[in-house]
């Protein structure tokens, strides 16, 4: 049988942005480290998680349309992220607490319809559609 040596591993430092390191925080949980933060958000398979809020996006027909998730809503449905999955990412793990995310989409990926029919399914009405071009007319719910 032969012996693995181990490498030891040293401490690093690492910049961040602000941006990152604000988001940093708000997943951190009590008692946690944001060194275990990062450990915890970046085993996670979904992308996008921490795209939370509201999001701009240009879609493939022109439209601009301003998605905003409103988390207390959210209880986890899926019919979002069956209809609009590079739009929408669940993390089951969290419900009750932000459980849902935008991905990054970029421009005229996605036509504005797939987003206000995955709006438009969910049962919580956690998913509200503005039109940026009609004067942030509400388009759902």
């Amino acid at each position: 049988m032969s012996e693995q040596k181990k490498t030891p591993v040293e401490d690093q430092t690492i910049l961040i942005t602000k941006n990152a390191y604000e988001r940093l925080k708000r997943a951190q949980k009590e008692g946690e480290t944001l060194s275990s933060v990062i450990m915890r958000l970046s085993s996670m398979t979904l992308e996008g998680l921490q795209r939370r809020g509201e999001k701009r996006i240009l879609t493939s027909d022109d439209q601009v349309l301003i998605v905003e998730v409103e988390q207390t809503k959210c209880m986890g449905a899926e019919s979002c992220v069956a209809l609009a999955p590079r739009v929408f990412a669940l993390d089951a793990s969290s419900l009750g607490r932000e459980p849902l995310g935008m991905r990054d989409v970029e421009d005229r990926e996605i036509d504005s319809q797939a987003i206000i029919d995955a709006a438009r399914t969910c049962p919580y009405q956690a998913i509200y559609v503005r039109d940026a071009k009609r004067n942030n007319e509400q388009v759902v719910p």
